[in-house]
């Protein structure tokens, strides 16, 4: 009823009283409740009230200005939008593709929203303030996720086919960020608020920029559902490489890295701690040339790439013996592995969000990391991990 009257009275308000409705109300009424009544299960295997079920209560959750399912109901524009873009999906698929679009066209008009009746949208689900959302025809939103005002899950141009992004469980996506292109998002992945991301992430990263790139690993296993816009929940790349920071590293350390902290003073001031970082990085680079940057364009260096701060890292200089991105890429040159998918491998091993990795634990990780990412047997796996130590070491 809340969306009957949402919808189609605004538009018959704005009609002439010298002209007739196009849309008989009480058909319009009817048809919502069918298809809300419909035992027929969604992609994401519950029926459409369970699903608007988890979507309000997902609101009353997360939204500290709603207290009760009533006020979702009843003035909450993005829950009403998901309500009624489940009905427009049901009613396409019922091959009612004009009413199913005439929905869309009011849905936009209305409060804003504009999600094709073709995309595919998980429970529990929250749109907060809703304002400027775009979902395109092939985009697909995972259970429990949330997504701020004026994001956009578009295309990058006019082709036609599978476009848009595929968006996994429990991602938290910021205020006026754009999504664009047929790209996977991780589970559990937050996009900080304003990005453009233009490539795959994996699950539990955090990526934030024009163009976006992963800045760390997320500490929350549901961000849909934790909201942590501020990203200070997240482990960051790139911590400090230098004596104080090796002493940090626990079980994980090798002997070698254990004996070198052994011998560090006690903490100096930040700004100390920075210089002394600065100098044993450049010792590294003079020592080993082969680690500067170097004008031929790789890869790596495409500004797109969303795993470029990784690289950023391994130039910055690392603590001695650990495995970088690069030495890791190196190692994996020869199977032609494309950068997207080592860069995804390189993160599921650094599950510290570090931007580097114990050689031990890498050693361990990594052959079935590889095999099962890279579709690399499991002996390459293990040679491939044996020679991205024995860069590490090297450098």
């Amino acid at each position: 009823q809340t969306l009957y009257h949402r919808l189609l009275l605004s538009s018959i308000q704005s009609i002439d009283s010298e002209h007739t409705c196009p849309v008989s109300p009480s058909a319009f009424l009817k048809l919502i409740l069918q298809c809300m009544e419909s035992p027929l299960i969604e992609h994401n295997g519950s029926t459409i009230s369970e699903a608007i079920r988890g979507d309000a209560l997902a609101v009353v959750e997360r939204d500290p200005a709603m207290d009760t399912v009533l006020e979702v109901v009843l003035f909450a524009k993005g829950f009403s939008a998901l309500v009624a873009h489940r009905v427009a999906f049901r009613l396409w698929h019922m091959k009612r593709k004009f009413t199913a679009l005439f929905l869309q066209s009011q849905t936009s008009a209305v409060f804003g929203v504009d999600i094709h009746p073709l995309a595919r949208v998980g429970k529990g689900v929250m749109m907060d303030h809703a304002t400027g959302i775009v979902v395109g025809e092939t985009a697909t939103i995972g259970d429990g996720c949330t997504i701020l005002h004026g994001v956009t899950l578009g295309g990058t141009g006019k082709e036609r086919g599978d476009r848009h992004p595929k968006v996994g469980n429990y991602v938290l996506i910021g205020a006026g960020s754009q999504l664009l292109g047929n790209i996977q998002i991780g589970d559990s992945a937050k996009i900080g608020a304003g990005s453009v991301l233009l490539g795959d992430i994996p699950d539990f990263a955090t990526a934030v920029g024009v163009p976006a790139k992963i800045i760390g690993r997320n500490d929350d296993n549901h961000p849909g559902e934790e909201v942590d816009m501020k990203l200070r929940r997240v482990s960051l790349l790139g911590r400090a490489a230098s004596t104080i920071a090796i002493a940090c590293i626990d079980d994980e350390s090798s002997s070698s890295i254990e004996s070198h902290s052994n011998n560090t003073d006690t903490p100096q001031s930040t700004e100390e701690e920075d210089t002394k970082e600065e100098k044993i990085m450049e010792r590294q680079r003079h020592k080993h040339p082969e680690t500067r940057p170097t004008k031929e364009k790789t890869e790596e260096d495409d500004k797109m790439w969303p795993y470029r701060e990784y690289v950023e890292v391994a130039k910055r200089g690392t603590p001695e013996g650990t495995v970088s991105i690069l030495h890791f890429m190196t190692a994996l040159k020869p199977e032609k592995v494309p950068s997207c998918v080592a860069g995804r491998c390189f993160f599921e091993l650094d599950k510290r969000g570090r931007g580097y990795i114990n050689p031990d634990a890498f050693a361990k990780d990594a052959p079935i990391v590889i095999h099962c990412t890279c579709g690399i047997s499991m002996e390459k796996a293990k040679d491939f991990a044996k020679k991205a130590v024995e860069l590490a070491s090297l450098n």
